[in-house]
C-alpha cells in the first residue's frame, strides 16, 4: 500500500469516528461484543431509528462497521444488523508527523 492509501484509509477512519454518536455505536457494539439489529442500537443509545441509520452508514463506508441483511420470515420482514469490525488506531502528533514522513 502506497503512503498515500495509507493516509487516505487513516483519514476516512477518522472521519468516520468523527462524532460523539458513531463513538457510541462503536462503544456499545464492541461491549456487546455480537451484530447488533438497527432498531436494538438506536433504543440502547435513546436515539430515532433513523439518525442511527444515518450515522451506521457513515461508519460502514469508514470500514468500522459492516451490515448485513437477515430475512425474518416469522414476522415478514428483513432487518438490518451491524457488525464491529476490528481495527486499531493510536493518534498522537508523533505518530500524525511518522504518517505524512512517509509521504
Amino acid at each position: 500500500m502506497s503512503d498515500y492509501m495509507r493516509l487516505e484509509e487513516i483519514a476516512k477512519l477518522l472521519d468516520g469516528l468523527g462524532h460523539p454518536l458513531r463513538l457510541r455505536i462503536v462503544a456499545l457494539l464492541a461491549e456487546e461484543g455480537r451484530p447488533m439489529y438497527l432498531n436494538e442500537i438506536a433504543r440502547s443509545l435513546g436515539v430515532s431509528r433513523g439518525l442511527a441509520k444515518i450515522h451506521l452508514k457513515k461508519l460502514e463506508k469508514a470500514g468500522i462497521v459492516k451490515s448485513r441483511l437477515v430475512i425474518d420470515e416469522e414476522r415478514g420482514k428483513a432487518l438490518r444488523f451491524y457488525e464491529l469490525l476490528p481495527f486499531e488506531l493510536h493518534v498522537s502528533p508523533e505518530s500524525i508527523r511518522g504518517w505524512l514522513d512517509g509521504e
